[in-house]
């Protein structure tokens, strides 16, 4: 459906509809073929595959036994008793369970892991933490070695001198001084810590739950408030709607997102054969990153890091940007700027309100693979849409 999906970009391209002078990216959440009920916390999904396989184990003893018991006593045996062949469509239930119980605790575990970004900066942090307790563990051992050598001179002079025992009491031996102790126990503690950051191996929250129907679907935020059991699916749109890119988003959040969907709209966009490049990328506060701006540091981006009240004129509760944002902030304060932002939600609301009136807000398919193929579809026959509207009829 990729394919499909960039042949029908690139035709439109061909005909002159796609214009890139400046394309939105936004996210909205779609409701997943599963049940909100069917989300269960780790400890739950550990004892639903227990029972799995249990349950499983009995009836493959019961089918052996069976076997064992018509080999001894012939034909005439298989009419006694249930048929352990009935057991088979419990036994394909029993597995298909088991295994959607084995990807829901997987997807837990996935997803307490932190991203690469996340990893760096920890790195970075601990790495800081080492070297200056490194540093402070140093300088209180050369201070404490001065300390023993100025007392070591001052007793040999006093015994030049004939006198004894008026430097008073020796200072404390470099393995029993409280200070330097302490710094080497803080040491240790910082390079564990380090340790662990480069290979971090975090457990699942108690309280994260995974969903058994689909375990990649999440809980997301509903747009009329409340959750639902979805995907949040993620747009790229270039004027009067043409999607540039369709992807879902393993995230409730859309932080994550930008960088992704940008590297994939470059895909399209290469692929597609698309004329020119993009010169303007837009996107509300949900994408402001820090991480996010300085890995696409080379493109024309604007994205709002305040919110989109104060970006559009009205008093907002958070007017300050957040460390990491002030050139983006800068950036949108200018006139300019403004201007420019005030494209983005003409560019891609329309395109979710559009997807949603034709298609609905409801996925049919299970599963991420199925999930992508299925909003791939929908943004192929949302593309020809748009290229057959926007062709010029011929009279005749």
């Amino acid at each position: 459906m990729n394919s499909l999906f960039v042949q029908v970009l690139s035709l439109c391209g061909r005909r002159g509809l796609v214009d890139l002078s400046a394309v939105a990216v936004d996210g909205s959440p779609m409701e997943a073929n599963a049940s909100r009920a069917a989300n269960q916390r780790l400890q739950r999904l550990e004892e639903t595959i227990s029972q799995c396989e249990k349950k499983m184990h009995t009836l493959m003893e019961d089918a052996a036994d069976h076997a064992l018991s018509v080999e001894a006593d012939g034909s005439a045996a298989q009419g006694d008793g249930e048929d352990p062949r009935d057991n088979w469509p419990r036994l394909s239930r029993l597995c298909d369970r088991l295994t959607r119980a084995h990807m829901a605790r997987d997807r837990l575990h996935e997803r307490a892991m932190p991203s690469p970004t996340e990893i760096r900066i920890k790195v970075e942090a601990a790495e800081r933490m080492v070297a200056r307790a490194e540093k402070r563990l140093a300088a209180e051992t050369e201070a404490h070695q001065e300390k023993l050598r100025q007392y070591e001179l001052r007793v040999q002079e006093d015994r030049a001198a004939g006198r004894r025992g008026a430097n008073g009491r020796p200072p404390v031996p470099m393995e029993h001084k409280t200070v330097l102790v302490r710094q080497r126990t803080r040491l240790v503690k910082m390079r564990a810590w380090l340790e662990r950051a480069r290979t971090p191996r975090p457990a699942p929250s108690p309280d994260a739950r995974a969903c058994l129907s689909d375990p990649d679907s999440r809980l997301i935020p509903g747009k009329r408030g409340g959750y639902l059991q979805g995907y949040n699916i993620q747009i790229v749109c270039a004027r009067r709607q043409f999607l540039l890119a369709i992807e879902a988003h393993d995230n409730p959040s859309d932080r994550t997102a930008l960088v992704p969907m940008v590297k994939k709209t470059q895909h399209n966009h290469q692929a597609a054969r698309l004329p020119g490049d993009i010169q303007l990328w837009l996107a509300d506060s949900g994408y402001a990153s820090a991480a996010s701006f300085e890995a696409l540091a080379d493109l024309p981006l604007l994205v709002s890091v305040t919110s989109d009240a104060d970006q559009a004129g009205f008093p907002a509760k958070r007017q300050q940007a957040p460390a990491g944002q002030q050139d983006m902030a800068a950036r949108l304060a200018t006139p300019t700027g403004r201007a420019q932002y005030r494209q983005r939600s003409v560019l891609v609301e329309p395109g979710f309100a559009q997807l949603f009136q034709r298609f609905g807000r409801h996925l049919n398919y299970c599963g991420r693979t199925a999930v992508d193929a299925e909003i791939k579809l929908l943004g192929t026959v949302h593309n020809i849409n748009k290229l057959i509207k926007h062709t010029p009829k011929k009279r005749p």
